[in-house]
């Protein structure tokens, strides 16, 4: 579900954007004057987004302060619903909401010029609104509502379709999931870039190069944490970094990452790999790893992980991945879980392979525990 956890909405937007209303409520009329205009101009009513419009920021603020982040979301997700029943464009739906912010920027570097914090806070609470009021416009929010029970129908369902549409679905599913990662983290920060260069140039126009400072430091932040970004994307998608590194140097660049990333122990063991590999068999390997070592950080508590690739007699690939997390026992699989070793296993059966899975959970005392998985996928027309 789009957005950000709930203990960070607390701690960095909640408190802190309801200041910086405070702070601007001197000027709430010229601020929704004005933005009435520009709302109207784009065919929409302020009322669309504020109700009881027109507000006054100080009760804006208080609403703020005491609302959850589950009815927040909720609120601002069922706008961008009712906007898109009612065949408002989703580019005016989104340059509504964001001319209110940019409209208030201003005014708060006019009365607080030497704080950071508000300004910082009412940015957030900018880029948070408007993911908010896009999901809802979009619908994708409503996908993050699906029951285990719905979730189990519908793998059903397409596995009496045939592994075609399977694989169909998988990878509409990951590009869903690309174009979500780029709104959610790259659009963040960019949005944020372009907030702070323009208070950078107001601080310029202004000469207060004491002020600049600061700000110049934060957006450069930014800018480092969008490259790693757009760096950790690349690598997720994996076919677009194989014709630039190749595939063994791409599974070896996304484990090495994985590893600095969540601090837990990657090693790879490499043996002999056939010169030509099929893009199918390189994509399927690499997303299984993918999954595997995501299962590993969300469920596995390991500290270690090993993963080896090789070759049996250049004509079957195999891919092992071990950890020493928890394990699970045999009956785990028919919960939540199953769900992402399911997928492996039917990823693999597209391409005439198979997927052994071993595990051992750690309640068994004295004995290792962890999980092994092992990946055979022949290879067409043999040894190449």
């Amino acid at each position: 579900m789009p957005g950000i956890p709930s203990r960070r909405f607390q701690s960095a937007i909640q408190a802190p954007a309801a200041e910086a209303l405070d702070l601007l409520s001197a000027h709430s009329a010229l601020i929704f004057g004005e933005w009435e205009r520009e709302v109207r101009e784009l065919g929409l009513e302020p009322e669309d987004f504020v109700a009881g419009y027109p507000p006054d920021l100080t009760r804006l603020a208080d609403l703020l302060r005491g609302t959850t982040y589950s009815a927040f979301q909720r609120h601002l997700q069922a706008v961008g619903g009712r906007l898109a029943k009612r065949g408002a464009k989703l580019g005016h739906t989104v340059a509504a909401a964001n001319r209110f912010f940019e409209i208030c920027l201003p005014y708060l570097d006019q009365d607080a010029p030497e704080r950071a914090t508000p300004t910082l806070a009412l940015a957030r609470l900018h880029v948070l609104v408007s993911l908010l009021v896009m999901s809802g416009y979009t619908g994708q929010w409503a996908a993050g509502e699906k029951t285990l029970v719905d979730a189990s129908l519908s793998e059903a369902e397409d596995r009496r379709h045939g592994a075609s549409a399977y694989v169909t679905k998988v990878y509409e599913q990951e590009r869903t999931r690309l174009s979500q990662d780029l709104h959610d983290d790259v659009g963040h920060d960019l949005i944020l870039i372009k907030l702070y260069l323009e208070m950078i140039a107001m601080e310029a126009n202004k000469r207060n190069l004491q002020g600049i400072q600061p700000r110049l430091r934060e957006a450069i932040s930014l800018v480092s944490h969008a490259l790693d970004s757009v760096r950790r994307l690349v690598l997720d998608l994996g076919p677009a970094v194989f014709d630039e590194l190749g595939f063994l140097p791409a599974v070896r660049s996304y484990t090495q990452q994985f590893s600095a990333r969540t601090k837990i122990n990657v090693t790879l063991g490499e043996g002999y790999i056939p010169g030509e590999i099929p893009m199918t068999h390189q994509v399927a390997l690499y997303r299984l790893l993918q999954g595997a070592l995501s299962n590993v950080l969300k469920h596995a508590s390991a500290k270690n992980v090993k993963v080896s690739i090789g070759s049996m007699k250049g004509s079957v690939l195999i891919m092992v991945i071990e950890d020493d997390g928890i394990g699970f026992a045999a009956d785990a699989k028919k919960g939540r879980r199953s769900f992402g070793l399911t997928a492996m296993g039917e990823r693999v059966e597209v391409l005439g392979g198979r997927i052994h899975i071993q595990s051992r959970p750690s309640s068994l005392k004295g004995k290792p525990h962890g999980t092994r998985i092992e990946v055979d996928l022949p290879l067409p027309g043999g040894a190449k």
